[in-house]
């Protein structure tokens, strides 16, 4: 069976049997096509000719030619779902595609806030408005600013902050508990500063709370915040106070770990503060610059120590 008359068999039944959509079919339909170009270039015609070996080289094209690994992985996947298909199928007996697996990307390094940055916004007081909802007003920009230093202060994701109740939130202590993916329980320190902040916001949180409301951070109805809703006024606060970057939560988180790597250099800490299952998800946030590390590494490797001992005593020699 030729390779052109297998992809004519598998679109058929993507499309009849599988009832995928159009955008699916077609992206299959120009991988493929692809594939099926470089076969010819190759003088394969018979799908029992294509080997892993062709996969593979196919993949060092595409990678030549200046493809993305998204691009790649496409056709990747197009040629493995064709396989799945004509083994299904009995059409063929052998999977050329087992051995092959798709291009892990790059992980971009997090966008993080400089410290200075955030000094600049966190000393901002909060707004007040004259106006007829002046309470209500003041309540919002004290409830952003503390939400802020929490972010900056504990490194917790959105979602715990927003699943946060009053009974998780211990002041005389210094920490919150938090409850993080997997439903796993963390305790959590929180800084002076930050404390100081959500004091100040629960003067008016016990205010303007509704009956029998539990969430640490309320919207401005007195019910739970959501997600959405930190995020929108989180842009806000930005704007408010001119700030010239948007606040993300996730950008907060990235430089509470940035900050805790750089001071402490102690990534198994800062991977429990984050409530990482795996450390690989906290190693992401080493991106501490090459000074300090060259800094760190004379002070101290060793050899490093020894190589300047001797160059000191051969200078006191000369």
């Amino acid at each position: 069976m030729t390779y052109i008359e297998c992809c004519e068999l598998f679109l058929k039944y993507v499309d009849v049997e599988r009832r995928l959509s159009k955008c699916t079919s077609s992206t299959y339909n120009k991988a493929l096509r692809v594939f099926g170009d470089y076969l010819a270039q190759q003088g394969i015609d018979v799908i029992e000719s294509v080997t892993s070996s062709t996969i593979q080289y196919f993949i060092m094209k595409l990678k030549k030619d200046g493809k993305e690994i998204a691009s790649i992985n496409l056709h990747i996947s197009a040629i493995k779902s064709l396989y799945k298909f004509l083994i299904l199928k009995d059409y063929v007996r052998k999977d050329p595609t087992i051995s092959i697996q798709s291009l892990r990307k790059r992980k971009k390094l997090p966008g993080y806030f400089k410290t200075d940055e955030l000094e600049f916004l966190l000393n901002q007081k909060p707004q007040e408005r004259d106006t007829n909802h002046e309470e209500r007003d003041q309540f919002v920009s004290v409830r952003d600013k503390a939400i802020i230093e929490l972010f900056y202060a504990t490194g917790i994701r959105v979602a715990e902050l927003v699943g946060l109740d009053l009974d998780r939130y211990y002041p005389d202590e210094g920490t919150i508990r938090v409850i993080g993916k997997g439903n796993k329980e963390r305790i959590v320190p929180i800084g002076e500063i930050a404390l100081n902040s959500i004091s100040e916001y629960m003067v008016f949180r016990n205010k303007m709370a509704a009956p029998n409301e539990h969430a640490l951070f309320i919207n401005e109805r007195g019910g739970r915040t959501s997600v959405r809703n930190v995020s929108y006024r989180l842009k806000i606060y930005a704007q408010t106070h001119d700030f010239n970057s948007h606040i993300h939560p996730h950008k907060l988180r990235h430089s509470f770990a940035t900050v805790m790597l750089q001071n402490s250099h102690n990534i198994r800490a800062v991977q429990e503060l984050l409530g990482h299952s795996q450390l690989t998800s906290t190693q992401i946030y080493t991106h501490t610059d090459i000074l300090t590390l060259s800094k760190e590494y004379d002070r101290t490797h060793p050899r490093d120590r020894i190589e300047k001992k001797l160059k000191s005593h051969e200078k006191d020699q000369e």
